[in-house]
């Protein structure tokens, strides 16, 4: 039996439910009994009764955050501990995957810009599409020719960066793929007119969703993204269309990737746009 104080609790129909952080944490799912004791001013103790519970065992350690979980972990906490940087993505969204497929010319030569380690290759590639990718990160450089994934080494310069170019000739793509990239660059302007010079036919671009940010704060939550440490631009459709229609003659927004929480009315929220910008 572990002797623990009840930090949240909420009574149901069903009875009390806690969450409460054990250390060591249990391995598996199991009862025990829990004694409901009264302690006095004078120091004396009452046992006022004994009840079987059952614990939850989930251990959060290890995940996202999980730290915070870990009664072990006392040392404060500042924005470096919670604003972090994620890891390239090892597999590409299928949702993703299924709309750049339905824009893309048949036999398709592609840039991916901002590639990480080569995620979206094999998805479209296997659909007869010519993959490269693009990157800036000499670790996902370096697992790029690790992996034997065909790419470029973007060349950024430190300033001024009006002489960033892409290392492509101009309209040397069909298509160009920027996946959840726009929003870490801090020259986005720039950036797009680059994906412009490169693209001959059609540029699709993915971004986190700031719009469900409204519908989310009455319940006090914050979307993932939010916590990037590297995020520089936060995009609606209101202000991402101007953006790209200032380099593509035509440019389409969609939603995709649902949510796990709904509106207040159940309505179901996106938590990616995705651009279709036609040259």
């Amino acid at each position: 039996m572990w002797p623990f104080r009840c930090n949240y609790s909420r009574i149901c129909a069903r009875g009390s439910d806690c969450l409460r952080c054990l250390s060591p944490p249990p391995t598996h799912t199991h009862t025990c009994a829990l004694e409901v004791r009264a302690e006095f001013l004078d120091g004396s103790i009452a046992l006022l009764g004994t009840v079987n519970i059952r614990l939850l065992a989930d251990d959060r350690t290890g995940g996202a955050f999980g730290d915070i979980c870990n009664p072990q972990k006392t040392a404060l906490l500042g924005r470096e501990h919670l604003y972090a940087t994620g890891c390239p993505a090892e597999t590409a969204s299928a949702d993703c995957v299924n709309l750049i497929a339905d824009y893309l010319p048949a036999h398709a030569s592609l840039l991916d810009v901002g590639c990480g380690i080569g995620a979206y290759c094999d998805p479209l590639r296997s659909r007869d599409h010519t993959w490269i990718g693009c990157e800036t990160s000499r670790a996902c450089l370096d697992e790029l020719t690790r992996r034997g994934l065909p790419h470029r080494a973007i060349k950024r310069p430190l300033w001024p960066w009006a002489h960033y170019r892409l290392p492509a000739k101009d309209r040397e793509f069909d298509v160009t793929l920027a996946i959840e990239v726009l929003e870490h660059i801090r020259q986005p302007a720039r950036f797009v007119a680059e994906l412009a010079r490169v693209t001959r036919r059609r540029a699709l671009i993915s971004v986190p969703n700031l719009e469900i940010l409204p519908f989310l704060a009455d319940r006090l939550v914050a979307p993932w993204h939010l916590l990037e440490r590297d995020h520089c631009g936060f995009f609606s459709r209101f202000n991402l269309r101007p953006l790209l229609q200032d380099h593509f003659r035509h440019v389409e927004i969609l939603d995709y990737g649902t949510h796990p929480l709904t509106t207040a009315e159940g309505l179901p929220l996106a938590y990616h746009l995705f651009a279709i910008c036609d040259v």
